[in-house]
């Protein structure tokens, strides 16, 4: 996904976009300085500041990248995070770490386990 030069992401895809990346409209909020509020007008009938979309799309590279490390150097089981407070070291949410393996599971096959219960039979 591109901008086109002059050309802004509506609504639509900008909701689109974040949905399918696990991210909140908090998370955004935050990132970005802005209130709730204000996303979510950029979702409901209004276009996102055009550094906005540009973020967004910097993101959906990230995210791309982080799908195609766990496709090629992921195990079979990949971990994730059931809460944000087990997201340790990143500053991505659970629900991006979640979307992530969701697509790498559906592009390799491999299993998803929250590492909450992989841990549990370890002590």
């Amino acid at each position: 996904m591109r901008l086109r030069k002059g050309a802004w992401m509506t609504p639509a895809e900008n909701k689109a976009l974040r949905e399918s990346m696990g991210l909140t409209l908090k998370w955004l909020a935050i990132r970005w300085g802005v209130t709730v509020q204000s996303v979510k007008r950029w979702e409901g009938s209004r276009t996102p500041p055009p550094q906005f979309a540009k973020d967004m799309l910097d993101l959906k590279r990230k995210f791309d990248a982080e799908v195609q490390r766990l496709v090629e150097n992921g195990g079979e089981v990949v971990e994730v995070p059931r809460r944000d407070r087990d997201c340790t070291g990143s500053e991505q949410s659970a629900a991006w770490a979640r979307a992530v393996a969701q697509r790498a599971k559906e592009r390799r096959g491999l299993t998803m386990e929250f590492r909450d219960a992989i841990n549990v039979g370890k002590q």
